[in-house]
């Protein structure tokens, strides 16, 4: 007889056996794919009894809690395994690892560094792991890396790596002895590299144009990069650098905040965290927040002139629209001016609307940077992301389900300037016709 063939991880996830109501349970489904898709390769010569016909719960060594549920331990010792420990399986949300007594070969993904168990005692290499700062720039070295700030100069503090980056360099080869110029070969514009000292020590960059590739026998890599978000409330992470500091390149960093393929937020942040123009708040947090400075920005016509500035505040829609912050946005055509206002000298919000659907638009300056709470949501709560827009930091809340009774709305920060261009649209409106109008307000204006 003919074996029937097995069904990709994600049908047999999704059977309703190795997850009960997938549904309703998405991130136990991403999980149970990140699983099957890593079985073959983590067992080698072994067996393991993970499948789409046995409730993930009873797999062998996979520990699933909480509700919503994930998979957050593996316990795998003394199980025979002979092959290497997959990439795939960087996805989970693993607390706890546990490898020992198994012949595995290859490196120990750099994530599990964070998680309790004995992947530090395998002896085997930690994939893209980098311990020696080059203080000379040169990198000439296996394990090697510099941040190199505009001017070219090493950066060689916590807070120069969370704001003054402009070229990351880095050997080829990291300090386990794995190349990995193919990894980085791939890497363009876009792209994200986090140098990761601990999950409260960490800062996340954007790559901002394509790589300049080895030539000529040289042996390291050069991406221009910006910073893009960091965590700095972890104890030695002001300060100097240490040349002797290890830090590991998460090849998939870990999300602020993201959505899975229902509507629940399946990732929210633990600790503070700096995303561009915005400090987000895990909700309960009561530790220490960083110390900020207000931006600095030139802020040439925020006032108006003394004339003018005895308008605001003001409801004249004549007179709103001639405020120094107005901005005539991009609209789908037959949507008309319902009402505007100006607060003050330093913020103007107008209203637009057609057959039911109101877009409110705020363009304001701040003193300081603005801040933002994170809220996790539910199945029929909004959902919450922060993203970069434009190279703008972003904070999005939007219905996936388009409800017609929703709000959607965007805040985009512009740090050059001081100014935050907010939009929220209600009943129905898409999150993409919403970002479009937010992006049409200094799209315009530049």
């Amino acid at each position: 007889a003919v074996a029937t063939p097995e069904p990709p991880p994600e049908q047999a996830c999704a059977n309703g056996v190795a997850v009960e109501e997938p549904e309703a349970r998405p991130g136990l489904v991403a999980d149970c794919v990140a699983l099957l898709a890593s079985r073959d390769a983590l067992r080698g010569e072994a067996s393991l009894d993970w499948g789409g016909d046995l409730a993930i719960g009873r797999w062998e060594g996979v520990a699933v809690v909480g509700e919503p549920p994930r998979v957050t331990g593996l316990d795998l010792r003394d199980k025979g395994l002979t092959g290497s420990i997959p990439r795939t399986l960087r996805r989970l949300p693993l607390d706890e690892v546990q490898l020992a007594g198994n012949a595995l070969t290859g490196c120990v993904p750099s994530a599990f560094g964070d998680a309790r168990g004995d992947a530090a005692y395998l002896g085997l290499p930690w994939c893209l792991r980098y311990d020696r700062l080059d203080a000379t720039g040169e990198v000439a070295e296996a394990g090697g890396w510099a941040i190199l700030d505009g001017n070219g100069a090493v950066i060689a503090t916590w807070e120069g790596l969370r704001s003054e980056a402009a070229t990351l360099r880095v050997h080829q080869t990291d300090a386990g002895g794995t190349p990995w110029a193919s990894e980085f070969g791939a890497v363009s514009e876009g792209g994200l590299f986090e140098w990761r000292k601990a999950p409260d020590c960490w800062v996340r960059y954007h790559v901002t144009g394509d790589p300049v590739r080895p030539s000529g026998g040289s042996e390291r890599w050069e991406f221009p990069v910006e910073w893009m978000a960091y965590a700095a409330t972890g104890e030695g992470c002001t300060g100097a650098v240490g040349p002797a500091t290890v830090l590991r390149v998460d090849e998939e960093p870990p999300v602020i905040a993201s959505r899975d393929s229902g509507s629940r937020i399946v990732t929210v942040i633990a600790t503070p965290i700096r995303f561009g123009g915005y400090l987000l708040i895990p909700n309960g947090w009561t530790g220490a927040l960083e110390p900020w400075t207000p931006v600095e920005a030139e802020r040439s016509g925020a006032t108006g002139s003394s004339e003018s500035s005895s308008a605001w505040p003001s409801e004249n829609i004549a007179e709103v629209r001639q405020h120094p912050l107005w901005r005539d946005p991009v609209l789908p055509v037959g949507w008309t001016l319902m009402g505007a206002r100006a607060h003050n000298d330093s913020a103007v919000t107008a209203w637009y609307g057609d057959e039911g659907v109101v877009v409110g638009l705020t363009v304001m300056r701040y003193e300081n940077t603005p801040a933002h709470q994170t809220t996790p949501g539910g199945p029929e709560s909004r959902l919450w992301e922060a993203r970069l827009i434009d190279g703008h930091s972003a904070i999005v809340w939007y219905h996936p389900q388009r409800d017609p009774n929703g709000i959607n709305s965007v805040k985009i920060s512009d740090d050059e300037t001081a100014t935050e261009y907010r939009v929220f649209s209600y009943a129905g409106s898409s999150i993409d016709t919403t970002i479009g109008i937010a992006r049409s307000l200094y799209l315009n204006h530049q």
